[in-house]
């Protein structure tokens, strides 16, 4: 027996009526894919700017005139008893003038002044390594008051030798695996040696600058933090001396590139009478 449909307009109406309700009820689904899309538009966060780069002087020192022949260290085996593993051997290379293929000057010390800024003293003291019977780093610049600690990873003893004329003189042994620590008082350039390995040498540099480098094996250095201005900026070699430069930084903290040079000291003549 078929169902009786009325043809009565209420009767229509009313069904009309429950279907919007049946489709009404049925909630609606998105793809997973539309879904998502949509969360990209709508939700997606801002994104953080990026932090722009700090202002920073970079150069280049390079070797000026002739190359000299890079002459080795002269290493007596007994001396250099227990300065290396097994098999291995004390390195000659003399580090007091390294120059690269491209005349590139390594440990040249680049200092710069900026009046007004003080420099805070680490808690810790910096470091200087001895192993295999030489010093690292070779050059190691600290700020005026601060601690160095010469440390001994070599299996043989050492001694600390700092000849030095504004701060107290030292010569003191330091054990294998042992270390001690030396305050700097005042700016100097301090030279450091063992006199049990003769050929050992390196530089502590204590400086009352307020921005410093040491240059790396190619002879490039960089300085960071520099304000905007025009500044002097000072070079110092071990066996080359010093010179100075200029640097301007400018209002978007950004500075030419430093090309600079440094050469062997001239040989005063002695005039004939």
């Amino acid at each position: 027996m078929q169902p009786r449909i009325s043809n009565s307009p209420r009767a229509f109406a009313a069904l009309c009526l429950l279907a919007v309700g049946v489709v009404c009820a049925v909630p609606l689904v998105a793809s997973p894919r539309v879904a998502e899309e949509s969360r990209s538009v709508d939700q997606d966060p801002a994104q953080p700017e990026a932090p722009l780069p700090k202002p920073a002087v970079a150069g280049t020192v390079r070797f000026k005139g002739e190359v000299p022949e890079a002459k080795p260290l002269r290493i007596e085996s007994r001396q250099a008893a227990g300065c290396c593993a097994p098999g291995e051997s004390v390195s000659g290379v003399d580090p007091s003038l390294l120059i690269d293929s491209e005349l590139g000057l390594a440990n040249v010390v680049v200092t710069v002044t900026v009046p007004g800024v003080e420099v805070k003293l680490p808690e810790q003291p910096y470091v200087m390594d001895q192993k295999g019977c030489h010093f690292a780093p070779h050059v190691l610049v600290v700020p005026q008051g601060a601690k160095v600690a010469y440390v001994n990873s070599d299996a043989t003893a050492h001694n600390v030798h700092l000849i030095a004329l504004m701060n107290d003189p030292l010569n003191q042994t330091v054990p294998a695996g042992e270390r001690l620590v030396r305050e700097n008082k005042e700016a100097e350039s301090i030279k450091v040696t063992c006199d049990m390995h003769p050929w050992m040498s390196a530089w502590v540099v204590v400086t009352e600058a307020t921005h410093w480098a040491v240059t790396a094996a190619d002879g490039s250095f960089r300085i960071e933090g520099l304000p905007v201005g025009t500044h002097e900026v000072r070079l110092w070699h071990e066996t080359l001396g010093s010179r100075t430069a200029s640097v301007t930084v400018a209002e978007d903290g950004t500075a030419t590139p430093l090309a600079l040079e440094m050469e062997p000291k001239q040989k005063k003549s002695r005039r004939s009478r």
